[in-house]
């Protein structure tokens, strides 16, 4: 279910979309060029150069120019030209309501293990949207599965050097990948990973990996087919289906058993030391929900090497552990004055942390809690910290000590504000009686917030 963080990070840059409004300013950077010329929040950009711009990617292209003439159209309807000279790196320190400046590129495959499908109604309706847009991969890493890119896409992914490209391959077998995708164009994968690697694009890989239908000899025929593209194919992430309590209707589906999972991991460490010896890297890794599964050790921080696939769960426990274990290496004996506060996280990842936080427990004036969040709401095998909702928090949390502040993750919400089902952090404090506070995922800091520090 380490996919699943990947799905919260698709979600939470989906761009609402109004394409009568193509071009509108949300906000302008004080000091910047466009506020020392006069344009304003609420404005439209409508030209760069005397040349409109489809998307952010040829408005990034066209602001290189050292010479530039901006066409806006103000709030009050009047339209005037701005031109000013820049540096070639320099921005014009504009951010639009539609980062993209375009429509989303839609999804057009029906995944058998599409987590979109597996949710409740009566959500917001960006968490509907399946977007399978490169533009959003290049800039966000967010996979996509190329089905839905004609040519002159390709070779303008070619031509703009857009790398790295993060992509879903799932299954090498054209007739595997086409029965999970449910898309006859989603054969051609090899073919179009081939073309990218040809012209030296950067791709970085995952397998959604379902039990009985990718896994076993048509897995090791996938890493056999993705290696043969390195160094261009950079990383392989193998990650486990993620499945809620709503899956209706849909292709029967499991969770993997401690037994699968074994087998998984046998076959990438076998992977690795091969790769490692062949190509200097160890290429493919799995991610942490598979060694929860069978309740296996996390490989050491090394392992990990880039941590190219960190935000699909790939590598996250030990890259936090090592950053947790070394800003606890110089822990203050005592805090001067009392503080007490709770920590909120997933089932996966309860236990490692009451274990790699237990040096804490020598700190005087200092008591803390750790609350495994069950996942009602979409259901038990769901069990990342990205997927969990203000509902269960709440249900969950009330009555328990809770202490001063209560510390979540921040991939549980979206702008550090609200979470899937749309709970606000402002509720949370209201029915529970104590601070919320959304804490990066990064040692130093995550142990900062949890003594209080500055």
């Amino acid at each position: 279910m380490a996919d699943n963080i990947r799905q919260v990070k698709s979600i939470n840059v989906l761009i609402e979309v109004d394409m009568e409004n193509r071009g509108l300013i949300k906000n302008v950077e004080r000091g910047s060029l466009a506020d020392r010329v006069g344009i304003k929040a609420g404005d439209r950009l409508l030209a760069i150069n005397g040349e409109t711009f489809k998307d952010f990617l040829d408005y990034k292209f066209l602001i290189t120019d050292e010479e530039v003439e901006l066409v806006v159209k103000h709030k009050n309807g009047s339209i005037k030209k701005y031109k000013f000279e820049k540096s070639f790196d320099e921005g014009l320190g504009i951010e639009f309501k539609n980062p993209l400046l375009d429509e989303i590129k839609k999804c057009k495959n029906k995944c058998v293990f599409c987590f979109v499908d597996q949710m409740p109604k009566g959500l917001r309706k960006s968490l509907y949207v399946k977007d399978d847009d490169y533009r959003l991969s290049t800039a966000y890493g967010t996979f996509i599965t190329l089905t839905n890119l004609i040519e002159d896409d390709f070779k303008r992914i070619v031509k703009m050097r857009l790398s790295p490209i993060y992509v879903s391959v799932h299954a090498t077998r054209p007739e595997v990948r086409k029965f999970m995708m449910k898309n006859p164009r989603s054969g051609e994968i090899l073919d179009r990973l081939k073309f990218l690697a040809e012209n030296h694009i950067t791709v970085h890989c995952q397998i959604v990996l379902c039990p009985g239908l990718n896994d076993g000899e048509i897995l090791e025929d996938s890493l056999d087919d993705l290696s043969a593209l390195a160094p261009w194919v950079r990383s392989i992430a193998i990650v486990p289906v993620g499945l809620t309590k709503y899956r209706k209707n849909l292709y029967p589906l499991r969770p993997f058993t401690k037994e699968e999972a074994r087998k998984v991991l046998d076959l990438v460490e076998e992977r690795q030391q091969q790769y490692l010896k062949k190509y200097g890297t160890r290429l493919v890794f799995a991610a942490d929900e598979f060694y929860i599964i069978c309740k296996r050790e996390l490989p050491s921080y090394e392992i990990y090497e880039e941590f190219y696939q960190l935000e699909n769960g790939v590598g996250m426990t030990a890259l936090l552990k090592k950053e947790l274990e070394e800003a606890m290496s110089d822990l203050p004996s005592h805090l001067y004055a009392n503080r007490e506060v709770s920590i909120a996280t997933g089932v996966s990842a309860v236990e490692f942390l009451r274990k790699t936080l237990a040096p804490l427990k020598k700190v005087k004036n200092f008591k803390y809690h750790v609350y495994a969040i069950r996942n009602d709401f979409f259901g038990h095998t769901v069990t990342v910290s990205g997927l969990v909702t203000g509902t269960d928090l709440l249900n969950q949390l009330k009555g328990k000590d809770l202490g001063d502040t209560l510390l979540i993750p921040e991939v549980m919400l979206k702008d550090r504000k609200v979470f899937l089902d749309d709970v606000t952090v402002q509720q949370i404090e209201g029915e529970l009686g104590v601070k919320v506070a959304a804490v990066d995922l990064d040692g130093r800091k995550f142990l900062s917030e949890l003594l209080g520090k500055k």
